[in-house]
């Protein structure tokens, strides 16, 4: 390894951190009482998104206080079971707003009106925005307790910084909040682009605690780009986390460099053009792209788009590194040295059709058409549609593109369904297949035709369902009734539950399917009568009645 190479990324590195000092160091408090560890950092990678906050462990438990990290007031709450489950929003100063989600329940104050809410509207899912001046909050207050609710795989909580006036979510870990990172980024492997359209990988040698290297010598043709693959460690915790900054060097000059300071929600989808989605579908590993997409408007890219490396290069040896970072400023550095040969490769002309990305893409074939808006592909891609008969299914199924293509946008796929009864038309939607299982889609009859939308790729079909969803009476008592409840198809739609006629707030976890009433006032020995209605997305009703003694 070049010293003089080293020595100059490492210090162009350091300036470049100068970008964190510009948020408050002792502006926020722990909005936890026990040793911050860390299970997902800011920007980290995941499912169709960016992590947007940091996610802080609560030792595997409920019921954890959590507490106000600075003055305020909260300005919004929010109730689903899906998401950020129950969420509460504190305004501050300085023009932050925190976000603490996935609680087990409020403080009394905040429950008191969070269920007022819920019986004025007669709906468990709820999302609405408070006075200034309704429910104050002081630093070190008691907000909530530590929960599960919502998307969350575990108790744990989920703690966001906005800046109130553009919703723009902001690295927590720049504000100096107490935690211990003493560990360097992990590098583990390279992913090689070629100009023939082939991917190479590479694996990477690890030298000293942060240096690696690659054992050969590459050999490069023509243009070319680069992936990675990488995570970050904390010390208190053995979570594989998301890394903070990325920079990619090509003979010490800067061509890429992403860094997670802050992005807003309406980019956050543009994490499947950062990572390279197909290898993820087909591997199960995540590479983050060292490059950009032509369709590809994330912000948290620092330099200019660049479509690939080389195409300026002489014939030679040339040295390409990488620097890795996590918010504390550990730094993990990759050098590889390559020959590089230029050698122009004919364009191949494509005979298929083309979905341009900054067009819109229309085709019919058979009985199935599709419509994709412009902009919903992240490069243009050759459409490919083909057309099964499955035994086991009573209509044909279609397969548009494949499932490793990403889509950006909501497109819409429509279905002539002309020998289907008219009794069933409502009943029968349009539905995907993944690996045998079969997920209905948004979609509805109209216009002797069925219209879906969706924002995956892949096998297509339709499907009637007659079946009612199902209830499980779990158990009634003194605190609480409690269900199960799931259906095989076109899944839940809608649910209401009344005691005596009136509306109750049933809370329902879709990861366990389980939905429960709990009883807020002491029970008088009286004889209730109990009304649970159901409904999936094809329109089938199920009903469970009983009489019981509270």
């Amino acid at each position: 390894m070049k010293t003089i190479n080293l020595i100059s990324i490492i210090l162009l590195s350091i300036f470049s951190a100068s970008t964190q000092n510009e948020y408050p160091k002792d502006f926020f408090g722990s909005p936890v009482n026990i040793k911050i560890a860390i299970a997902g950092t800011f920007g980290e990678l995941r499912s169709n998104h960016f992590h947007s906050g940091i996610d802080i462990k609560t030792r595997q438990k409920k019921n954890i206080p959590i507490y106000a990290s600075q003055d305020g007031y909260v300005s919004r709450i929010k109730v689903s079971p899906y998401g950020f489950g129950k969420a509460i929003y504190i305004e501050h100063e300085k023009g932050f707003t925190t976000v603490y989600a996935h609680l087990e329940k409020f403080n009394k104050k905040i429950q008191a009106r969070t269920l007022k809410e819920h019986y004025q509207r007669e709906n468990s899912e709820i999302d609405f925005a408070l006075e200034k001046d309704e429910i104050k909050v002081t630093k070190g207050e008691i907000i909530g307790f530590s929960g599960n609710t919502g998307s969350s795989t575990g108790p744990h909580l989920h703690f966001e910084i906005r800046d109130t006036k553009t919703q723009k979510v902001i690295n927590p870990m720049l504000f100096g909040f107490p935690i211990l990172d003493t560990s360097f980024p992990i590098i583990n492997s390279l992913l090689i682009y070629h100009q023939n359209g082939n991917k190479e990988l590479i694996q990477v040698r690890k030298v000293k605690k942060n240096i690696y290297t690659i054992n050969d010598t590459l050999t490069i043709t023509g243009p070319f780009n680069v992936a990675i693959n990488t995570y970050d460690l904390l010390d208190a915790a053995p979570n594989k986390n998301g890394v903070y900054e990325i920079q990619l060097y090509l003979n010490d000059s800067l061509y890429f460099s992403n860094t997670m300071n802050t992005f807003s929600f309406n980019e956050t989808k543009y994490i499947n053009a950062h990572i390279d989605y197909e290898y993820y579908k087909n591997h199960g590993v995540k590479f983050q792209k060292c490059f950009n997409e032509i369709n590809n408007k994330l912000s948290t890219y620092n330099t200019s788009p660049i479509s690939s490396l080389g195409k300026s290069l002489k014939n030679g040896i040339h040295t390409l590194e990488i620097i890795v970072k996590d918010s504390y400023n550990n730094q993990s550095f990759l050098e590889a040295h390559f020959e590089f040969k230029n050698h122009d490769i004919e364009e191949k002309k494509e005979t298929q059709n083309i979905i341009r990305t900054n067009q819109i893409f229309e085709y019919e074939y058979d009985d199935c058409k599709i419509y994709i808006p412009n902009n919903s592909l992240y490069k243009d891609y050759p459409f490919v549609i083909e057309k099964r008969v499955d035994s086991m299914m009573q209509y044909p199924i279609y397969k548009i593109l494949d499932d490793s293509i990403p889509s950006h946008k909501t497109f819409i796929i429509s279905f002539k369904a002309k020998d289907l009864k008219k009794e069933l038309r409502e009943k029968t939607k349009i539905a995907k297949i993944n690996d045998g299982n079969i997920n209905c889609i948004n979609s509805k009859w109209e216009d002797n035709k069925i219209i879906g939308t969706t924002t995956e790729f892949g096998e297509f079909t339709l499907v009637t369902d007659t079946i009612k969803p199902i209830i499980e009476h779990i158990k009634t008592d003194s605190m609480s009734v409690q269900f199960k409840i799931y259906d095989l198809l076109s899944d839940i739609a809608e649910y209401r539950a009344e005691i005596d006629g009136k509306w109750v707030l049933m809370e329902y976890d879709f990861k366990t399917n389980l939905i429960k009433h709990n009883f807020e006032e002491e029970g008088k020995n009286q004889e209730h009568e109990f009304n649970f209605h159901i409904k999936d997305h094809a329109g089938n009703i199920n009903n469970i009645n009983f009489m019981f003694f509270r």
